[in-house]
């Protein structure tokens, strides 16, 4: 099924998880620290990573941080912090999802196999070369989750960055709220909120980083929430 990485504290919620991962056919490698998380990430290729918050050495926010300036890797934030500051945090940082603990260990294992299967998907399109959206000088590739400007370098997007995204190219220069796309973020991103929303607006825009005020790719609506503000065309 996949190679998971498990950072967790606490011993009887690793035996839990374990459990049930290695029954589903999952490879399940274990870290009960910040110290032996970066070990194993710097070591090993991980499909995704399941991290909690809290952690006896470091918070697991500045471990989120650390591993995004190395790697890609999927991370599922696992977290006793409910509150909304953290969790738009994590996902500011590049956090692919946030599961509140406490936590069916059953659900989690099917939201992570959906979240897998559409990787594979992706990683498929890749090979194919994918489906081309082209808006602006940007070129948003769905299959690989990434998107291309206009010297052909691309940029990856997190499944609520792609989610958001795709929304708004769908919608093809009709404005979205904030609460419409909540609901899109919902089908793949546990507890999605308008917040989430603003949060993933903000990094799109950071990786759009040749928008203008002049000419935004992607246009607040005041009252309502987004919508692209360039032509999209499809196909190549």
């Amino acid at each position: 099924m996949g190679r998971l990485l498990m950072v967790e504290d606490d011993e009887m919620l690793r035996a839990a998880i374990r459990e049930v991962f290695t029954l589903k056919g999952y490879r399940v490698a274990e870290a009960d620290c910040g110290e032996g998380f970066m070990s194993q990430v710097e070591k090993q290729d991980f499909d995704l990573v399941l991290l909690d918050l809290n952690l006896p050495d470091e918070d697991g926010l500045v471990l989120l941080r650390r591993a995004r300036a190395r790697s890609d890797v999927p991370v599922f934030v696992v977290s006793a912090r409910a509150d909304n500051e953290s969790r738009l945090t994590a996902l500011e940082l590049g956090a692919d999802d946030y599961v509140t603990k406490p936590f069916d260990v059953r659900e989690l294992e099917l939201r992570i196999r959906n979240f897998l299967s559409r990787q594979k998907r992706r990683n498929n399109g890749a090979e194919r070369g994918g489906n081309r959206i082209r808006f602006g000088n940007w070129t948003l590739l769905p299959d690989q989750w990434s998107l291309q400007d206009a010297n052909g370098q691309q940029l990856v997007l997190t499944r609520g960055e792609l989610d958001v995204l795709m929304a708004l190219v769908k919608a093809e220069g009709n404005a979205l709220s904030r609460e419409k796309l909540a609901d899109v973020l919902a089908r793949n991103i546990n507890g999605s909120n308008p917040e989430t929303v603003t949060v993933l607006v903000y990094r799109l825009r950071k990786k759009l980083v040749d928008e203008s005020r002049d000419n935004p790719v992607i246009v607040t609506v005041p009252g309502v929430g987004y919508r692209i503000g360039a032509e999209v065309i499809y196909g190549d």
